[in-house]
């Protein structure tokens, strides 16, 4: 592998709505999912901003870019004075902002526009509450990790197909992309991981932990436990629920009361759901929504790393490859239902038959369109012939093989990293030239 470039950052889908904001928003999302940075490049030198620390005091920019630093009286005095007199504001770490201001800002709606950020999950129930002055006056809008398409996509400009599409399953989470570009064109994605694993330990408990900072102790506990089983790859309520129950962390081993604490999950932009294809016990495969937070917490719960044992580097590093090769599959499934507008779905294949990679159902879920296997080196005849027998087992029409190391001989159905790239770049171009609405 040779020195390659990274870029400064990678052009997101989301950026579009964010030109077209108007009226009062509230953006949302996990910390470090890029929220701050896409509004300062929308919004730059047009908005007064505010951000909001935890002391209590606020560091104000105003539109010439000037900083000063006040107390948060006077700070919310001159959001007031610039919604009023029909200016664009922005008030990050919006959940700082004691409720008292919140009936002031109320009563300046619906002049100017009002951009509210926020990290914290349950607190756009509290803006959302019957009792809240905001109610209906804020549209909420949750921003996740960057997009496999835009990832790739942007990434391939800079850099060969290869990398590109296996650099992006991590650089999706864009706060890891300064820590990475040391090691791009030098490593593997996931031999970077492994190098720099305490390191990504402490921030991934440190992201986590402010996510669940308005929840009780002991739901947190349920709330990490079930994320590190997930990252084990222990996708079933039922499995997760029963491992729950046995330590203690749940009073029933009821498969309902997990599906409630993964639907929370879901909701917070935690995890992700994938529909199940002809897999028996079970419809939805749950999974962590982050590629990057999946693999530090499998590395973590499978190695115990969080409890001072010593693991050998070459360990480690192999733990991390068999973790990443699982949150590729879902990543590059993630893009071929964007490509063939269907519904991303997986199959476990009954009586220890292996899996279906990707299976892109149509648009009501109801049929496969098309199936694929994901191979990280390289395929051959014998490899297409295997997934194309798998295929057929679920009914599915088309069948190939996504292969990032090359086809060792010409074949029908392959998509190799050119390909992908080129998908990628389609899939960008459709959600540009169509206007991209956020979900």
């Amino acid at each position: 592998m040779g020195n390659t470039a990274l870029p400064e950052c990678v052009w997101r889908r989301e950026m579009l709505i964010f030109r077209e904001l108007s009226g009062w928003n509230i953006v949302y999302g996990r910390r470090k999912t890029g929220k701050t940075f896409m509004v300062k490049t929308v919004l730059r030198g047009k908005a007064f901003y505010v951000i909001v620390t935890r002391s209590l005091t606020a560091i104000v920019r105003d539109e010439r870019g000037k900083v000063s630093y006040e107390g948060i009286d006077e700070a919310m005095s001159k959001v007031l004075e610039k919604l009023g007199s029909g200016g664009t504001v922005v008030i990050d770490e919006f959940q700082r902002v004691p409720p008292k201001y919140w009936d002031a800002l109320a009563t300046q709606h619906p002049k100017g526009n009002l951009l509210l950020i926020s990290s914290s999950m349950g607190f756009i129930h509290k803006i959302l509450d019957s009792s809240s002055p905001l109610l209906g006056l804020v549209l909420p809008l949750r921003v996740g990790i960057i997009s496999v398409s835009d990832a790739i996509a942007s990434l391939a400009s800079s850099m060969p197909s290869a990398e590109a599409v296996k650099w992006s399953l991590i650089l999706r989470d864009p706060w890891i992309i300064p820590f990475a570009k040391n090691y791009v064109g030098r490593v593997e994605p996931w031999t970077f991981i492994s190098r720099i694993i305490s390191q990504l330990t402490d921030s991934v408990r440190a992201l986590i932990g402010e996510v669940f900072g308005e929840e009780d102790r002991m739901l947190t506990r349920v709330y990490d436990a079930t994320l590190r089983l997930l990252a084990r790859g222990i996708w079933s309520s039922s499995k997760i629920a029963n491992l729950l129950y046995a330590r203690g962390l749940l009073s029933s081993a009821s498969p309902s009361v997990v599906t409630g604490i993964l639907e929370k999950l879901h909701s917070m932009g935690l995890v992700a759901k994938v529909k199940l294809w002809m897999t028996r016990g079970g419809r939805i495969y749950y999974k962590h929504s982050s590629p990057l937070l999946a693999i530090v917490y499998g590395l973590i719960e499978k190695l115990g790393l969080d409890e001072g044992v010593f693991v050998p580097q070459k360990t480690i590093e192999n733990e991390a490859l068999t973790l990443y090769s699982r949150e590729l599959q879902f990543a590059l499934g993630e893009l071929l239902a964007e490509h063939y507008g269907g519904i991303q779905a997986y199959t476990i294949l009954p009586k220890n038959m292996g899996d279906v990679d990707i299976v892109v159902l149509d648009s009501r879920g109801r049929v496969p369109i098309v199936s694929y296997e994901v191979k990280l080196g390289a395929c051959s005849r014998r490899d297409l012939v295997d997934i194309r027998r798998r295929a057929m087992t679920i009914g599915s029409p088309r069948s190939g093989i996504i292969c990032l190391g090359g086809a060792s001989e010409p074949l029908k159905d392959v998509l190799e990293p050119q390909d992908v790239v080129r998908i990628s770049r389609q899939n960008v171009l459709k959600a540009y030239s169509k206007g991209f609405l956020l979900k």
